[in-house]
């Protein structure tokens, strides 16, 4: 009896175990269904109109490449909490593509129905502040750079304005630079 008792409580942990890692799953595990929208991101329809299945995707996640069954089979876009989407015609975020900041009933009519094949949902930076802009300026040179930026990062302000830069987006931006690329071992 004891040892049935342990056998039951093992399949028990091991359906718990099961269940917390399939809800950790990655983001490519990705699958249309109806599940709640975020806060801040987006939801992809399968038709115009927000009809049938959907999935959705949280602000500051991205796509390069579409999970099986989602590729080029989006109809209609809808937005929560100051998001924003880029779509992009082909893999890797490469291609045509499109910002939209408010929802999208038929992509049709947009030119992108069912055409989708990597995207990226962002929070909509068009109303960060000027010194908002150059606080991830001088954060990002720190990190990427280990010092504070020059008069000539101004011209990295506007482009954190511009395309609603992350900090993240401008770090990788300044590891493609000439004093990054040059920088000695062990220097600054």
């Amino acid at each position: 009896m004891a040892r049935q008792m342990f056998r039951t409580r093992g399949a028990a942990m091991a359906a718990v175990v099961m269940a917390l890692v399939a809800m950790t799953a990655p983001v490519e595990a990705q699958r249309w269904g109806r599940p709640r929208p975020p806060r801040a991101g987006a939801c992809f329809y399968q038709n115009a109109n927000y009809g049938g299945d959907y999935f959705c995707v949280d602000a500051g996640d991205e796509y390069d490449v579409m999970p099986e069954g989602l590729n080029d089979r989006i109809s209609s876009i809808r937005l929560f909490g100051d998001a924003d989407v880029t779509v992009y015609r082909n893999p890797s975020f490469r291609g045509r593509s499109t910002r939209f900041n408010d929802d999208v009933s038929n992509l049709q009519r947009e030119g992108w129905n069912d055409t989708v094949s990597s995207l990226r949902v962002r929070l909509d930076f068009a109303r960060v502040s000027r010194d908002e802009a150059e606080r991830i300026v001088e954060r990002a040179y720190r990190v990427v750079f280990n010092r504070e930026p020059d008069p000539g990062a101004s011209s990295w302000v506007e482009e954190v304005m511009r395309n609603r830069w992350t900090q993240r987006d401008l770090e990788r931006e300044l590891r493609k630079s000439p004093e990054y690329r040059n920088r000695r071992p062990g220097g600054h």
